[in-house]
């Protein structure tokens, strides 16, 4: 089934979008609006804030490593296996740290069974909620330290007031030259420390502004790598099944019907078995790559198993899809997929598909276990078949 040949390797890209930059503020003697603007997106508690932009590092850095593991140890990419490799990357737990490293040690790979009893011994907070409850105490952090400078400027404006009525008591009693000039005098000195003041205030809330900006970003980022499969890149099971439950919703809410397919690489476990992991891993990005160039904007492809991929076409009777996917079938036998440094390629690989429509009233279980039906029976029935309901 599966041949060796020449071919130039396939080249899977992804872009990754920065911040974008922020507009300087437009006056410096506009502090009380400055102020009001930075009230109205905090709370009411001070406190001291950390060093700038030390707590976002921290926490990007480690969601970084812990999608790094995932795919160097090929760990199952649900959320136990991100909650104990953010915690490895992070370090805060010694005992967890050893532990991990010794299986490594022994195992090679850190296996689903030792990711579930790590989880059960040792990990307390939800991991799902682990990288985005790190960004928000850092988010917190940001929001009291500009409350804070919110406060102090609250505080400066009442001195300056206090000086102003001051200095005005005192210009109107002022009788010579030489004692107006002295109030004049002191004005000018009021005036310099506020503006100081407020071009100090001013420059502490812009900073404030570019870090809780990229906060959201890198939460933004965190949250979509979350619903990734680092293999692929294409969405995961936890991105397919909110999706799923979407569809569901706006179709039983008067929207179009739509289809879904279930798909399966065929005899994969003999690619692993004659050309290793490194192989397998190439067909997976392949099919992933094929699929997703031949699909619109609004379907989605998700990676829901070990070579199980699902496809929901919104807006798509059976006929048109059920076309797309033979298309998307003859697409991949048709590729020669690079899987290694010295030219070596696979060729002639198959995959088989099970289509379902929506049907009034059906459940994300119901319409699922219709389609895997129709998968199996491609299966059943040769492999590299799509199979449909009268088709």
């Amino acid at each position: 089934m599966f041949g060796a040949g020449k071919n130039a390797p396939i080249e899977l890209t992804a872009e990754q979008k920065g911040p974008d930059s922020l507009p300087p503020y437009s006056s410096e003697t506009q502090s009380s609006q400055i102020a009001m603007e930075a009230m109205s997106t905090g709370r009411t508690e001070t406190r001291t804030p950390p060093p700038p932009g030390q707590a976002l590092r921290d926490v990007f850095q480690n969601a970084t490593k812990a999608f790094e593991y995932i795919q160097k140890y090929r760990t199952p990419p649900d959320p136990k296996t991100y909650s104990v490799w953010y915690t490895y990357a992070a370090g805060t737990d010694p005992a967890l740290v050893a532990r991990v490293d010794r299986i490594i040690e022994v195992k090679g790979s850190l296996p689903p069974e030792d990711i579930e009893a790590i989880c059960e011994d040792m990990i307390d907070l939800d991991p799902s909620e682990t990288a985005q409850h790190n960004i928000g105490e850092a988010m917190e952090k940001e929001i009291s330290g500009i409350l804070q400078m919110v406060q102090q400027s609250v505080q400066t404006n009442d001195e300056y007031h206090t000086s102003l009525n001051a200095i005005g008591g005192s210009l109107a009693n002022a009788m010579s030259g030489m004692e107006l000039n002295g109030v004049i005098s002191q004005l000018m000195s009021e005036n310099r420390r506020m503006a100081a003041k407020t071009l100090e205030l001013r420059k502490g809330l812009k900073e404030s502004q570019q870090q809780i900006a990229t906060l959201n970003i890198e939460l933004e980022e965190i949250q979509n790598q979350y619903m990734r499969d680092p293999l692929t890149s294409i969405s995961n099971r936890r991105a397919f099944d909110k999706r799923l439950s979407l569809q569901i919703e706006q179709a039983r809410h008067g929207g179009q019907g739509f289809c879904l397919a279930m798909a399966d690489i065929d005899q994969f476990k003999n690619i692993n078995d004659a050309h290793g992991h490194q192989a397998g891993d190439a067909v997976l990005k392949t099919f992933a790559h094929i699929v997703s160039q031949n699909i619109k904007g609004q379907d989605m492809v998700a990676r829901i198993g070990g070579e199980e991929f699902a496809v929901i076409l919104p807006q798509t009777d059976v006929v048109a899809a059920y076309n797309l996917l033979v298309k998307i079938k003859h697409s991949l036998k048709g590729t020669v997929v690079p899987i290694g440094e010295n030219g070596e390629e696979v060729s002639g690989v198959t995959a088989s598909f099970g289509l379902a429509r929506y049907e009034p009233e059906m459940t994300a279980s119901e319409i699922i276990r219709a389609a895997d039906a129709y998968l199996y029976e491609a299966k059943n029935t040769g492999r590299d078949k799509v199979k449909a309901k009268g088709l």
